[in-house]
């Protein structure tokens, strides 16, 4: 296997086309494997935020997409056209497979440029293809187009000038992405000013001015918008922090919780930690003290993020989730142990089929503990023969029943899907904008989300009352009362309920949604002024029906509000 992987290697690096033509092929496998899913995910809020940007006469009332100038992120401007001309699906698939390209692009040159060794290279690249993950859960490649995985190529791309002391254009290169992702190229940037400080002499106070400068200059039109906007909020808010950590954000603010989901996270990071310090001990590349220093900044990154989350939760800090510069922990962590791999393999010391199980649970299984736990049980794995066979038995069964377990929870959907999924939930949302004036008012289940499964404003275009996205834009503590009223409204009593596991959440939710009665569901849209209700089957209302499908019903409310402090209730419904 070492000897093939080497010769793959070593032709690739010789034939700069054949390499690129590899990448393509990676980047697109890699997204196949991963999914892509338009309009899921992050992508709920991002494509109604577009939507409106483009044509503000959209959700006129709905106040959620009022939040959408407080991105700070000129990239999701850039696909206006393509939304106008009717190609934002296409458009936004092939930035997607090139922005995966210059990802995998970089991986390989960011290594070669750490260790010089082309079968690094190549491990480092097989990686990416199968999704990684490491604290606070994020992969590396995700599977929707996003402003943050746009940028990460450009930010390698950045660190790679930085390590060839191109300072001048890492530092501009920085600037222009922070236009398009405040929050990573801010981790970037931090690392850099660690390393930069701690080696000033070295790298002398001229390049440092220059190359700060420079980052202001390319970072200029977003420096100016927000200038513009609100002041920082330095508000302490435990409030916010417990709502929304109780809801559905532990994971991006916890270190230490009594609960699987966020103590798994935080072992991946701790293992991603392991995987450098294993490269790193061998003192394979001239850059170590510089990749230590910045592996030493996210550390001091998170250190701000316990104090903040445990003791002192400041607005401002909440808002960014800087928990999420574990992605760079994870990327470091992957390549540095792609060198540790190489150098073993390349010198018999890591042989045998427990050698191989070390080499492809690191390529190929999602979670860096396994790898961590095969390289420690590689000398005892190695003594007899049986013992190999055995534990590559309990891999292959490991590896089935996570992929079976993924399938079946839907965590994982792998393939390419670039348009609308058609389920009866979206066909909804079709009804509603075709047949529905722009300013009508939906009551929605607000629980219908998940990873794949879009929320209601995504393709309905039309505006909802509150649903569980809105707190992915928290904290913001103006909108905070009025979504929490809202919210209370349609699913009361649940807020109390939440314990910060994610599943509950939905599960409380849409319990005390269809604990309304219909009384209840005709003065909230009086009090709020909604025209329409959508409700799940098989929990169906004594209103008119306009329209349904298999999964769903939608009511016209509108003339039974007029009517409704007139007549009994008894009189304005029918059998449901």
């Amino acid at each position: 296997m070492v000897s093939a992987l080497s010769l793959l290697a070593d032709r690739l690096t010789k034939n700069d086309l054949l390499r690129h033509i590899s990448f393509l092929a990676i980047a697109l496998l890699t997204i196949w494997i991963s999914g892509y899913h338009f309009g899921t995910f992050d992508q709920v809020i991002h494509i109604p935020f577009l939507k409106k940007l483009a044509d503000p006469s959209l959700y006129p009332t709905d106040p959620f997409l009022d939040l959408r100038r407080e991105h700070y992120s000129f990239f999701w401007l850039m696909f206006i056209p393509a939304y106008r001309a009717g190609l934002l699906e296409p458009v936004m698939f092939a930035v997607h497979v090139m922005s995966t390209y210059g990802l995998v692009w970089m991986f390989w040159k960011l290594t070669d440029t750490l260790f010089h060794n082309n079968l690094a290279n190549l491990l480092s690249v097989l990686m990416l293809v199968f999704p990684h993950m490491g604290m606070p859960g994020f992969q590396i490649v995700e599977f929707s187009l996003l402003n943050r995985t746009f940028v990460l190529s450009f930010i390698l791309g950045a660190i790679i000038l930085y390590l060839g002391r191109r300072y001048v254009s890492a530092f501009l290169l920085l600037g222009i992405m922070f236009n398009l992702h405040v929050i990573y190229v801010g981790f970037a940037m931090t690392m850099i000013l660690f390393d930069l400080f701690l080696r000033l002499p070295e790298v002398g106070w001229n390049n440092l001015l220059k190359g700060v400068a420079l980052f202001i200059i390319g970072a200029l039109p977003v420096l100016l918008w927000r200038s513009g906007s609100t002041p920082i909020d330095l508000q302490v808010r435990p409030d916010v922090l417990k709502l929304i950590s109780s809801a559905l954000l532990a994971g991006v603010y916890y270190l230490f919780l009594p609960s699987p989901q966020i103590l798994i996270g935080t072992l991946h990071g701790i293992a991603t930690l392991v995987f450098f310090l294993f490269g790193r001990r061998l003192g394979l590349s001239t850059h170590d003290r510089t990749m230590t220093n910045f592996v030493w900044a996210i550390g001091a990154v998170l250190a701000i993020q316990i104090i903040t989350t445990y003791w002192f939760p400041i607005t401002f800090i909440l808002q960014l989730q800087i928990l999420r510069i574990g992605v760079f922990l994870l990327i470091f962590g992957y390549i540095y142990f792609a060198g540790y791999l190489a150098s073993r393999l390349q010198q018999s010391s890591l042989s045998g089929l427990s050698g191989r199980l070390v080499t492809i649970s690191f390529i190929a299984y999602p979670s860096p503990l396994l790898p961590i736990l095969f390289l420690v049980l590689n000398r005892w794995l190695g003594q007899y023969r049986w013992r190999q066979w055995i534990s590559t038995i309990i891999f292959i069964l490991i590896s089935i029943a996570t992929i079976s377990g993924a399938l079946v929870s839907g965590i994982w959907s792998p393939g390419f899907y670039l348009f609308e999924p058609k389920t009866p939930w979206t066909q909804t949302q079709d009804w509603a904008r075709n047949n529905t004036p722009r300013d009508a008012m939906f009551i929605t289940p607000p629980e219908i989300l998940s990873h794949y499964i879009p929320d209601w404003c995504t393709f309905s275009e039309r505006g909802t009352l509150a649903t569980l996205v809105e707190i992915f834009e928290f904290p913001h503590p103006d909108y905070f009362p009025s979504w929490q009223e809202r919210f209370e409204a349609l699913a009361p009593g649940a807020i109390n309920q939440f314990n910060g596991n994610y599943f509950d959440t939905f599960t409380f939710t849409k319990e005390a949604f269809y604990s309304l009665k219909p009384e209840d569901y005709l003065r909230i849209a009086q009090k709020y002024q909604a025209s329409y209700l959508v409700i799940e089957k098989p929990h169906l209302q004594p209103f008119p029906v306009v329209y349904e499908n298999e999964g769903f019903a939608v009511y016209n409310l509108q003339n039974l509000i007029s009517l409704k402090d007139q007549y009994p209730f008894s009189m304005l419904t029918g059998p449901p």
